[in-house]
């Protein structure tokens, strides 16, 4: 696994090691003062549909520790620099939504009323292949960034649309690093392969239907539909999937 002068040549992987380090950044980037405009009912609705982002942000973080190791035992030092970057971007998403809710005065969901998202995380976990972990690294990228981009569409001028805007940056880097890797490896994979990152997108995606459905009352109050992010986000994951060759363009 451990290479003792390994050759880094990969440019890619390396200006993608140089972006995530000059895009490190602290909360006092960030105006946490910036409450006004936000009605209690948004809130609390805020609280509810976080949850899954909260809780997917800890998981991220368990998520890069799993893959980098798979990285490493097949002697790609470069990408693995980048992911330990990633992973000091998802602990600073967790620290900040951790923030956010004492700063809106505002709870998650207790974990038993969003069964789903253990699931989804549940999912993840079964991987044993760095190009199924990646592939899902990046539908939950999309997730998120799904959320993030809602949440400043919706509260702009609030600490939630600044924090929102600022976190999506790091999710563009995140996305850009699978595009990298995946683009360099699918062609490799044989059609097996290929089609078990499809059975992970749609499994991935029946569990966010039921999220969908769980967080429908919240999501309504902040005007915006289950059916709605769905929809964006499996457009969104479509056009990744003809991108990188596994679906046809027609």
């Amino acid at each position: 696994m451990i290479q003792v002068d390994p050759t880094l040549s990969d440019e890619g992987f390396l200006r993608l090691f140089e972006k995530g380090i000059k895009g490190q950044w602290t909360q006092d980037q960030i105006d946490w003062g910036a409450v006004e405009g936000l009605r209690q009912d948004h809130r609390e609705a805020l609280g509810q549909v976080m949850t899954p982002v909260y809780l997917g942000e800890q998981t991220a973080m368990l998520g890069v520790s799993a893959v980098l190791p798979m990285i490493l035992n097949s002697g790609q030092a470069e990408p693995a620099m980048y992911l330990s970057s990633m992973g000091l971007d998802e602990a600073r998403h967790f620290q900040n939504l951790n923030r956010l809710y004492r700063t809106l005065g505002i709870e998650p969901l207790a974990s038993r009323r969003v069964p789903e998202m253990w699931r989804y995380q549940a999912r993840l976990l079964q991987e044993r292949d760095p190009v199924q972990w990646v592939w899902g690294i990046l539908i939950s990228d999309l997730f998120a960034k799904t959320f993030y981009g809602g949440f400043a569409r919706r509260f702009p001028d609030t600490v939630v649309g600044r924090l929102s805007r600022r976190t999506l940056q790091d999710e563009a880097r995140h996305q850009a690093f699978s595009d990298r890797y995946l683009t360099r490896v699918l062609p490799t994979l044989d059609e097996e392969g290929r089609k078990n990152l499809l059975v992970l997108r749609d499994d991935l995606f029946r569990v966010m239907e039921k999220l969908g459905t769980r967080l429908q009352a919240p999501m309504e109050t902040l005007d915006w539909s289950p059916e709605d992010f769905i929809r964006e986000l499996w457009d969104d994951t479509e056009i990744w999937a003809r991108r990188l060759g596994l679906i046809s363009e027609s």
